[in-house]
């Protein structure tokens, strides 16, 4: 997605620079309220929606999981919806520069004064009941109430949610879904969902629900083989997407991604777009598309969805931070992504191999160096293994906070197995500084982390900004 970095587009985006300070506040009053670390478990969220009004049972929702690409499939497939002509609501996670990203209202962001009216409802739902007074919700169980709640009120047609983490404990799970989305499942979050692929990939599959369409991608059998049993058990409609439509003639640039859909039961369409960046993006419209075009044929709903809104929402999808692609003032050229495990990186590899000028050009981009950041949590070995098929340096660095792991560490891991390292930086703009001189006018890629991303964004929009 060719983005010119300015305050213009960043800040009108989510409402300027000053409201994105009133937005931090925010965060940090929800973080402080907040019971701390993560806490799997449906008990807190549904008790506090409950105590709400069950804002959760107004929403005819699609729930979409997976390990990766699933923001980027929820987005496309909000954006269908919308293009059809239902009213939208998308909630998604983590955010990138704000708090404010992780609701859209029909494409838009609400205002902090909405935000502020229902988080006091949601602060005085827990301060009056004694059991969750006691036993305050988590952060992202107090955010996804507070979200479900304002999605509840905004008069929407239909909601994308995208799980957290899991599934069976994710706070998301508390509602009923028109549909259950799973994208690929690839080895993450092992502490909380299991040590192998089949642990997590049972914890993920047991978000599915009884009588509820459910789709999975597919991709891997022996997992597949699991959801279909999953799926028998409890009496949901099983959906193995990659076995019911491909993608072909697949073209990536930096002006987006073009390709072609083709599906047992609905036939071809042809030369489709969209502006997010990747072989993987077509993969996962494909999988929208499928999943939507089936609801479509089952649920009136859904009766809007055909060719022109698929044609329409695939080319108006928005998601930054994935094979984002900015050009600053200076004139140089940042790819920022958040591939943040070694599935991530290995699509991001694959198609920056493949990655042109623009969808008419044989010109391959060339890349001179990527920035990359780990959180200590996350397994950096394998990560940066895939990171050095790119064949240039690596200027290891860390976003401000505790669970980044530090940069002269990651240096020295990456010396370990070989990669050869540009620097460590504990500031991400340093990195950035001496990554683009050495680059010169070849691309920078920054990755490794969703909040590296955000971190970036936020040094870019501000520095642009002064400058201006």
């Amino acid at each position: 997605m060719r983005l010119p970095l300015d305050p213009e587009h960043l800040s009108g985006e989510l409402g300027g620079l000053s409201e994105l300070g009133e937005f931090d506040g925010l965060t940090d009053e929800v973080m402080d309220f907040s019971s701390r670390g993560i806490r799997p478990g449906l008990t807190r969220v549904s008790r506090l929606l409950r105590v709400l009004g069950s804002p959760e049972e107004g929403i005819r929702a699609i729930h979409v999981l997976g390990t990766n690409g699933k923001g980027s499939t929820a987005a496309t497939m909000e954006a269908i919806l919308r293009a059809s002509g239902m009213r939208t609501a998308l909630y998604t996670s983590p955010h990138l520069v704000s708090l404010q990203e992780r609701l859209r209202i029909d494409g838009g962001y609400l205002p902090i004064a909405t935000w502020r009216n229902a988080w006091s409802r949601v602060r005085l739902a827990v301060e009056s009941d004694a059991e969750l007074s006691a036993d305050r919700p988590s952060f992202f169980e107090n955010f996804t109430a507070l979200s479900l709640l304002m999605a509840s009120e905004s008069s929407m047609d239909a909601a994308v949610i995208e799980a957290g983490m899991g599934g069976r404990y994710d706070a998301t799970s508390v509602c009923r879904p028109s549909a259950t989305l799973i994208n690929p499942i690839g080895m993450d979050h092992m502490e909380y969902l299991g040590p192998t692929i089949e642990a997590i990939a049972g914890e993920k599959f047991a978000a599915v629900k009884s009588g509820v369409d459910a789709f999975y991608s597919a991709d891997d059998e022996p997992l597949a083989r699991l959801f279909t049993s999953v799926c028998r058990e409890c009496g949901a409609p099983c959906h193995l997407l990659d076995a019911m439509a491909s993608p072909f003639d697949v073209r990536t640039s930096l002006d987006g991604t073009s390709f072609s859909y083709r599906s047992i039961s609905a036939g071809e369409m042809t030369d489709l777009r969209t502006p997010l960046i990747g072989f993987h993006q077509a993969q996962n419209a494909t999988r929208a598309i499928t999943t939507l075009l089936e609801l479509a044929g089952k649920n009136p709903a859904f009766s809007g969805v055909g060719e022109a809104a698929v044609r329409s929402g695939l080319a108006a999808t928005d998601w930054p931070g994935r094979m984002e692609v900015v050009r600053r003032h200076s004139g140089s050229m940042l790819m920022l992504d958040g591939a943040h495990n070694e599935h991530g990186a290995s699509a991001l590899v694959s198609s920056l191999s493949e990655l042109r000028d623009d969808t008419a050009s044989e010109r391959r981009i060339e890349v001179g160096g990527v920035i990359f950041a780990v959180m200590r949590d996350k397994d950096a070995e394998p990560i940066l293994r895939r990171i050095a098929a790119i064949g240039c340096p690596v200027y290891c660095t860390s976003p401000p906070m505790e669970r980044a792991l530090p940069a002269s560490e990651l240096a020295g891991l990456a010396r370990s197995i070989g990669i050869e390292v540009g620097g460590a930086f504990p500031d991400p703009s340093d990195a950035l500084d001496s990554a683009s001189h050495d680059a010169g006018s070849k691309l920078v890629v920054c990755c490794g982390s969703l909040f590296l991303v955000g971190h970036m964004r936020k040094v870019l929009m501000r520095s642009d900004f002064c400058a201006k």
